[in-house]
């Protein structure tokens, strides 16, 4: 298996909406019962080997089971033909074939083949011409009088449509001599007498052979056995899987036998043995394996008579580690315990297995870069097979990494739903990476969902709170209630609303997403409650999110943050700052300031403030004070919608300072030019601090603006950037700041000058947070020139990479990148990448999308130059970890590029992609790149694509990679 969604529906389930929700409901459901399979389709994930292809057209797409994938030959070089080996010799007696479903009609002239050896083929049916009509479904019956063979071969010698021979399915019907296995004893995966939507492939496990493979939730094999002797089986099963969401179910008729988690064995090749226990009736059955979690691969199942021992370890407790020295790291561990005894412990990194040591040896030594964020936890084995639950987990942060690793250092803390530490009764979600999808919006990429009464997750906390923000989804045009219960007892409810979530766009159309509120699918699923409660609570103290009668029929419970927030500030001069009241608005309060020089501005209290419309800033340097962000509120009105308030800084007002208060805008829907809550083109020496807003267009668009500071803010759920500085934007500090849900990049330099400047120049952008990013980047910088990224967190972004680095101008006047390098240091970036833009006639072709890698090198139509990117980590990208693209037909050479000390750790796909074609008409890529002590740790596929494909691009591996 080469990635981490079903190869089969990464195309269509990004296309077609109907199967994106048919995915999360198929998660969503118990397994469905054993069924009576219908005609089989022999050929249905069997090996297919053609007389050659052309682009991206392979022979695997004819029997994908989907329709809109295709095989097409070489073109121009008639006869050409495809064949199916299905793995044993079978009486055929039906091949159906068929094209995508919306071609125009043509006919090709073909014959069937047969073969027993795969070398000497005879002819099941003569050369004839076959019309596929789109009018019936572009799919070929051609019936064959009854003939056996393993190998079957469409021979092709004509297409009126095109010069090539084309199938999007060859379906092959009869009977196989299903074979019946005996229990105990070793079943190959393959050998199956049924199946639904797996494919096989070779596999490079011991023994060699086939595995089966693309294994997505719902899909199923049967197989026939007969159970020799009444009794309790041990049944093991071969894996493989580069993630962890993998689960399957042993079935027999409507019964689950048991079931058993798919760990992450570090690769789709790297094979592990799990263990369950059934008991199983003496006799000829069907036994299936049921898909009940996706991604991961099974090369044989064995049946062993039961030993008796199904106790599992305790436990190893009081897991700690030293580091000796800067790259090593000691861990040790206290014992378990076992009915029988402890024969070993597997200790994982960053939840793959990094080794194993005796059941006696409670200690283990790894070394890792001492820039690299690893966490760590140990598991014990018995003699039976049987495995402990997991240690306590412990984390070494890498250099450069502050106290709560890279990123801003809030005054809160989050807590995942679906971590293991959280009780419930609810179901976790399996992760993915879909847009539009409840477990690939959320944060971690999982989430927890209640819809029963009584169902809960309970969340302990690590810090004292008081107050708290739930993360969370419900129904399209729901307003209501879910319940809090602290230590058991009910403190209340959070307000639970979709009023800013559900924002449509046509799949096919991505780039109007956020924008027009209109097309087939909802995406944006996510939106933010807040409560303060009655006390501060101490660590340790249980939360529980619980639904109950009354509250709204489902949620979906992603993560909280918690909070110890400190009564309401007060005014801290009334001699010098005018206090807002329910008699004195704010403007009022500012006009009265502005009349009197001895004031420095004005205080508003803890209150909820309607501002109605933009709040003008000018005469002299204005000071707005609130009462902290949980107490001071500026509101938009509540019932209207996409109203531009916030406060206008005029050049006058320059050296204001706005801090200490939250913005609660009202856009459902972006719109460029208003929405802003901070407008003021030119300002300079304005300071932004610990202001929290949401639901506005951007926090902050700066347009020759410099010398600004923007720290300790909170930017939540916003339609476009959270800050962006254009038009020779210089020396500003963007410090500590958190972004959460941005519609647009999170944290950005634009190097434009069609309002007027030059370079953006000096600018800091230091210990930024970004994630859930809903389209762009985290982190982007196109163009500018002596500019700072440092000690940065990235994660979840829904279609973007976690770092842009660009020179395209958007059709706008801008400057690519100058003289003085832009550096990028300090770097950690979680499951980042995604899919946007389309992508035909793509090299490397997976779906209908542009894929993106975790760090986007692009070479746009301007100069990309002088970039330093260094101490990066980079895990579990949705493809790629770095990926170097150029755009046509400037192709503009990139230009003293370096990357040092990066880690790569398991990226989907491969850890480098040269991109040879993002679409028709772009690419190769062009340029130079020096790579020093870049690590790709456990790709996918492959280290690095595309360095055959892009023959002017120089690749200088300087020293310590490995690849």
């Amino acid at each position: 298996m080469k990635n981490v969604r079903s190869k089969k529906r990464i195309i269509a389930c990004v296309c077609i909406l109907t199967m994106l929700l048919g995915t999360f409901l198929i998660a969503a459901e118990p397994p469905r019962p054993a069924e009576a399979a219908g005609p089989q389709n022999l050929a249905a994930g069997k090996p297919a080997t053609v007389s050659g292809y052309a682009d991206v057209y392979v022979a695997s797409n004819v029997t994908d089971g989907n329709q809109g994938t295709y095989w097409e030959s070489t073109n121009n070089a008639f006869p050409q033909w495809v064949q199916v080996d299905l793995g044993k010799e079978s009486s055929i007696n039906q091949v159906v074939l068929k094209l995508p479903s919306g071609w125009e009609s043509r006919s090709q002239t073909l014959s069937v083949q047969g073969s027993t050896d795969g070398t000497n083929f005879s002819e099941m049916k003569a050369p004839a011409a076959y019309l596929f009509d789109p009018n019936a479904s572009n799919a070929v019956t051609i019936d064959i009088p009854a003939a056996n063979a393993r190998f079957v071969r469409i021979n092709v010698t004509a297409n009126t449509g095109w010069p090539a021979a084309q199938f999007s399915e060859v379906e092959i019907y009869g009977t196989s001599a299903s074979e019946t296995w005996a229990i105990p004893g070793k079943i190959e995966a393959e050998n199956y007498s049924a199946m639904n939507g797996i494919q096989t492939e070779p596999t490079t496990d011991a023994g060699g052979g086939l595995n089966v493979g693309w294994i997505h939730v719902g899909d199923w094999l049967d197989y026939d056995v007969d159970v020799q002797t009444a009794g309790t089986y041990a049944v093991e099963y071969r894996v493989a899987s580069n993630v962890s969401t993998g689960e399957l179910q042993l079935q027999s008729g409507s019964t689950t036998l048991a079931s058993t988690k798919v760990p992450n064995t570090g690769g789709w090749q790297n094979w592990q043995t799990v263990t369950a226990y059934v008991t199983l009736s003496a006799g000829p059955q069907t036994l299936r394996i049921y898909a009940s979690g996706y991604d991961f691969n099974i090369n044989w199942i064995r049946f062993a008579s039961d030993d008796g021992d199904h106790e599992p370890p305790a436990a190893p407790t009081n897991l700690t580690f030293t580091e000796p020295a800067a790259d090593t790291i000691q861990l040790t561990w206290n014992a378990s315990t076992d009915n029988v005894g402890v024969t070993g412990y597997d200790i994982f990194a960053n939840g793959q297995l990094r080794g194993s040591v005796s059941g006696s040896t409670l200690a283990y030594t790894d070394n890792q870069p001492a820039n690299a964020t690893v966490a760590y936890y140990v598991i014990a084995k018995d003699a039976a097979g049987n495995s402990s639950e997991p240690s306590n987990t412990v984390t070494r942060f890498g250099s450069g990494d502050n106290q709560a690793g890279r990123g801003a250092n809030m005054p809160f803390t989050i807590l995942e739903a679906e971590s293991s530490s959280n009780p419930t009764n609810g179901t976790k979600l399996a992760p993915n990476f879909i847009p539009g999808d409840f477990a690939g919006e959320a944060s971690g990429r999982s989430a927890v969902y209640l819809d029963a009464n009584g169902e809960y997750v309970e969340f302990t906390l690590t810090s004292p709170a008081n107050a708290f923000v739930l993360r969370n989804a419900v129904a399209e045009n729901t307003s209501g209630t879910i319940s809090v219960y602290v230590d058991g007892v009910d403190k209340g409810n959070f307000n639970v609303s979709s009023k800013y979530s559900y924002v449509y766009a046509t799949p096919t159309t991505l780039g109007r997403l956020g924008y027009d509120n209109s097309g087939s699918k909802a995406y944006w699923l996510y939106e933010d409650a807040q409560l303060m409660l009655d006390q501060v609570y101490p660590k340790g103290t249980k939360i529980k999110i619980q639904k109950d009668a009354g509250d709204v029929p489902w949620i979906y419970v992603d993560m909280i943050e918690t909070e110890n927030v400190a009564p309401p500030a007060s005014n801290p001069d009334p001699s010098k700052y005018v206090q807002v009241s329910n008699t004195k608005s704010i403007e009022q309060a500012l006009n009265e300031f502005r009349q009197d020089p001895t004031k420095k501005g004005i205080f508003i209290p803890a209150g909820e403030w309607t501002i109605p419309s933009k709040i003008h800033l000018y005469g002299r340097a204005t000071e707005i004070i609130g009462a902290g962000p949980w107490h001071t509120k500026l509101m938009a009105p509540q019932n209207q919608t996409n109203t531009d308030v916030g406060f206008n800084i005029g050049s006058e007002a320059n050296g204001s300072t706005i801090k200490n208060l939250s913005a609660w805008g009202n856009y459902v829907y972006r719109q460029d030019g208003p929405g802003k809550f901070i407008d003021g083109n030119g300002m300079k020496n304005v300071t932004i601090e610990n202001v929290w807003a949401e639901h506005f267009v951007c926090l902050y668009w700066g347009v020759n603006s410099s010398h600004n500071t923007f720290k300790n803010n909170r930017i939540k759920n916003m339609f476009a950037d959270g800050i962006n500085m254009t038009n020779g934007s210089s020396y500003n500090v963007i410090d500590n700041n958190y972004a959460r849900g941005t519609g647009d990049d999170s944290f950005a330099l634009f190097s434009a000058i069609d309002a007027g400047g030059s370079y953006n120049v000096g600018n800091k952008y230091t210990n930024l947070t970004a994630t859930n990013v809903r389209r762009a980047a985290a982190f982007a910088v196109y163009g500018g020139q002596g500019n700072l990224f440092q000690n940065l967190y990235g994660a979840d972004t829904l279609t973007y990479p976690g770092v842009t680095i660009s020179s395209l101008s958007f059709g706008y006047n801008t400057l690519g990148f100058g003289d003085q390098d832009t550096v990028i240091d300090g770097v950690t970036l979680d499951r980042t990448g995604g899919d946007f833009w389309t992508s035909v006639g793509a090299d490397d072709k997976i779906n209908d999308y542009q894929n993106f890698g975790a760090i986007w090198f692009h070479g746009g139509d301007r100069s990309f130059k002088n970039i330093l990117v260094k101490n990066v980590d980079i895990n579990q990208p949705v493809y790629f970890g770095l990926m170097f693209q150029s755009k046509s037909p400037e192709n503009l050479p990139m230009e003293n590029v370096r990357l040092e000390n990066i880690n790569i750790n398991q990226p989907t796909r491969y850890g480098i992609k040269l991109v040879a074609k993002a679409e028709d008409g772009q690419g190769p890529v062009v340029g130079t790149a020096s790579f020093t002590n870049v690590k790709v740790n456990n790709p996918g596929i492959k280290a690095i694509y595309g360095e055959d494909k892009s023959p002017n691009f120089h690749v200088i591996r300087a020293s310590g990679n490995n690849w």
